[in-house]
């Protein structure tokens, strides 16, 4: 692209078209100046639409907007059978003017640049333009061709060609005078001053410019509508409102951190400007995100959600997701600079994570990442539970990636903080740990699911509802994470004493009773929750006395499959229950199971475990309690967690079994 220095206004579309087509084609150290007034010996000036600084030689280019056929001679031109005035004459005769004026002004040791007269036929636009010359070597030229003869030795008609050098450029300026006050006018607009475009498109620009009020500098982008240039004058109108609705929008969000400060528009007669502060650091596809730690990582992505979930309580969408219209700073901060506010929130949310899933992955995080992966595949990502999770994760404190395949084996250390101790059950796709926190020296148990990388999803949300609530008959959750190099999950636990209830030794008077309570006065508290365990069973049972606890959330260990709930039930009617029916049937069919003698349990399906209750003594138990027992066993029962379970059970005398 030429350096483009323009005295004075186009005086129609042919001398515009034209200006625009040199300005892109010719080369980047060519000068184009134009509507450029020569000044003569005798004061007065002559006016030239084009004066090109080339390689070869200074070109005065007359151009014309000629549609049809032009036939040019030496000394007569015809366009359709009617005489033209000969224009190469007059811009040859300009440049021999120009030629004296250098030659008086050439100091010693520099020789004066070749110049010479061409004229430029547009046609409309480069088109339905015919040229026949008499004559090989008139400078007459169409749109095919100008940029050739400009830029190729074979356009110069000197006898003698010789390059032009930088201090013969500099001569020519000089001579025309002005040039860099006329220069400095055209690239400033009030007190912006024009640096660098960065995108030139039919009548729209946008330049890297700088605020200099004088005393100080601050980087800004300017975005100008100029609509004469374009060619459909309701185009124009389309862009221009755009560009007002662009200004609402800035206005609007204005005070947000992710939002940039825009200046009032400016409007000259001419042209439609929108200042717009640049955005601070790097385009996001710019950021080396080897080089940011994991809490960096992550603050980028905590405030990324947080200003998009701002930015939408507003009312408005970003749209504009573009690598390079998302800028991150040194600071972690996240500015969005094409807020275009034409897609649904759902949208802009799927839109985001795809822009910002390399970041999530780097990160290592299972809890961050897959929310990502879900929300760019279209799922409805929840932006509060992921700046919840993210806040957590930066508090929590996190320690850097290890990327180096896990192996599961005492001495080992899981995530830098939990070192495994002494392995106490295995099975082909899960592993139970007894492990220590390393820095705070107390046991933990981690459990190990190898190939459960489809459950992230339901995990993860179990795990952050498990997080935030304590109960004494529920497991507390101290971690839930993903093993290095492979797609095997970890959970973290509070250590409990005791054994699990299909272990169990000697059993004291009333002590089933009380766990049965307890157990069922937490499945209340958390159904009220939409929290369910999912695989109650006698081994995710922990006994240690007279207190109980259900381990095991979201997955039953395959270790414990062949007492899995599911395998007492009918498959059918299994299949068709309630998530809350579930845990309640899991309850009562493992404590059936564990307190049946065995020799009455036969093979303990659908059928065996109803004949095993009918073992118990009825007047023992009490009318409510067993007939809600038999219900539940033969898909009867209709649990309604709103209501007390222990009262709908018939325990209206274990309602204080928490307090005893």
């Amino acid at each position: 692209m030429a350096k483009h220095i323009s005295f004075g206004t186009p005086v129609n579309d042919a001398e515009r078209w034209a200006f625009g087509l040199l300005a892109d084609e010719l080369p980047a150290d060519y000068f184009l100046l134009t509507n450029v007034e020569i000044p003569t010996k005798t004061g007065q000036a002559m006016e030239v639409d084009a004066l090109v600084l080339g390689q070869w030689g200074v070109y005065v280019v007359d151009v014309k907007g000629y549609i049809g056929r032009l036939d040019a001679g030496l000394h007569a031109w015809q366009l359709d059978g009617r005489d033209v005035d000969n224009s190469l004459s007059k811009a040859n005769y300009v440049a021999r003017v120009l030629a004296g004026k250098l030659k008086h002004k050439v100091p010693v040791g520099v020789y004066a640049p070749w110049c010479q007269g061409m004229v430029f036929v547009t046609g409309r636009k480069g088109e339905e333009i015919e040229l026949d010359k008499s004559g090989e070597s008139l400078s007459i030229y169409t749109p095919d061709e100008i940029i050739a003869a400009l830029t190729k030795e074979w356009g110069l008609t000197a006898p003698h060609k010789h390059p032009v050098s930088r201090a013969q450029k500099e001569l020519v300026l000089d001579t025309i005078g002005q040039v860099a006050l006329v220069e400095s006018r055209n690239n400033k607009i009030q007190d912006f001053i024009k640096l660098k475009c960065l995108f030139l498109q039919e009548g729209l620009e946008v330049w890297q410019a700088e605020y200099n009020p004088g005393g100080w500098t601050a980087p800004w982008l300017l975005k100008i509508l100029q609509p004469i240039e374009f060619s459909d004058a309701a185009d124009a109108e389309r862009h221009e409102e755009r560009l007002r609705d662009e200004f609402r929008r800035l206005q609007a969000l204005s005070g947000l951190s992710a939002v940039p400060y825009s200046a009032p528009l400016i409007q000259d007669g001419e042209q439609l400007v929108l200042p717009i502060r640049m955005p601070r650091g790097l385009p996001l596809h710019l950021l080396k995100l080897a080089d940011l730690s994991v809490y960096q990582l992550l603050e980028v992505l905590r405030r990324s959600i947080t200003a998009l979930k701002q930015i939408h309580r507003r009312g408005f969408t970003v749209g504009g997701w573009a690598e390079n219209c998302v800028f991150v700073s040194d600071g972690g901060d996240v500015e969005f600079i094409d807020i275009r506010s034409d897609v649904t929130e759902d949208e802009d949310i799927q839109a985001y994570a795809a822009r910002f899933s390399a970041i999530a992955e780097a990160t290592g995080q299972p809890r961050v990442y897959q929310w990502f992966r879900a929300a760019a595949r279209g799922g409805a990502g929840d932006a509060d539970a992921l700046r919840a999770d993210l806040s957590a994760l930066i508090e929590q404190g996190v320690c850097e990636v290890d990327t180096a395949k896990f192996s599961a084996m005492p001495g080992a250390v899981i995530d830098h903080h939990y070192r495994l101790l002494e392995q106490t059950a295995k099975a082909e796709h899960s592993e139970l740990w007894k492990a220590a926190h390393i820095l705070g020296n107390y046991p933990v148990a981690v459990s190990l699911y190898h190939g459960s990388d489809a459950s992230w999803s339901m995990l993860s949300s179990l795990y952050r509802s498990l997080s935030r609530i304590s109960h004494p008959a529920v497991e507390q959750v101290l971690a839930l994470g993903q093993l290095p190099g492979g797609e095997s999950l970890y959970t973290v636990r509070r250590w409990l004493a005791g054994v699990s209830l299909d272990a169990i030794g000697a059993i004291e008077p009333g002590q089933p009773l009380r766990w049965f309570a307890k157990l069922l006065s937490a499945l209340n508290y958390l159904h009220q929750l939409d929290i369910y365990h999912g695989g109650i069973c006698p081994q995710n049972i922990i006994v240690d006395g007279d207190e109980v606890t259900l381990v095991n959330f979201g997955l039953g260990l395959d270790i414990a499959a062949s007492r899995y709930a599911s395998q007492y039930a009918d498959p059918a009617f299994w299949a068709e229950e309630g998530e809350a029916e579930r845990d309640i049937y899991g309850l009562v069919a493992s404590f059936i199971d564990v307190l049946t003698p065995l020799a009455l349990k036969g093979d303990m399906g659908p059928e065996g475990m109803l004949n095993a209750l009918h073992q118990f003594d009825r007047a023992y138990l009490g009318d409510t309690l067993f007939d809600c027992c038999e219900a539940v066993l033969t898909f009867k029962a209709q649990i309604d967690p709103a209501s007390c379970y222990l009262r709908q059970f018939g325990l209206d005398d274990w309602l204080d079994v928490n307090f005893r």
